[in-house]
């Protein structure tokens, strides 16, 4: 599954569905210009961008490429940092009292899990 900002879900779907538009225009005007100045579909144009925009939400979603809301966003935000917090939190317990170490099993899994969640914070930053 692919989880994506609420902005970049709109831009993935909308530049999409712009290429198709564009792709499959044959000799149509798709473009108007307004008396001042402002460029903008034709009614033709905008509603087979409109149902190009539904079809390509359709794949994204058949394909588990999902928006989240900002809060939704902000919270796995949280939780990722929350979760490198606390395995430097063990990794620094460790190397301060060697003594407590954990089977190699165990650190292992820490490490793995404090690099996933690194990579994790990079994709959400």
């Amino acid at each position: 599954m692919a989880i994506i900002r609420p902005d970049q879900y709109v831009e993935l779907y909308s530049e999409l569905a712009e290429m198709m538009l564009e792709a499959n225009n044959g000799d149509e005007i798709l473009l108007v210009t307004d008396a001042n100045g402002d460029e903008r579909y034709t009614e033709a144009a905008q509603d087979r961008f409109n149902d190009y925009c539904e079809e390509v939400e359709s794949v994204l979603l058949a394909n588990n490429i999902i928006k989240v809301s900002d809060h939704e966003y902000n919270v796995l935000q949280v939780a990722i940092d929350h979760m490198i917090e606390h395995q430097v939190a063990i990794d620094h317990m460790i190397e301060h009292h060697p003594t407590e170490c954990l089977p190699d099993v165990e650190w292992n899994d820490i490490c793995e899990r404090l690099e996933a969640a690194k990579k994790l914070k990079a994709l959400f930053s």
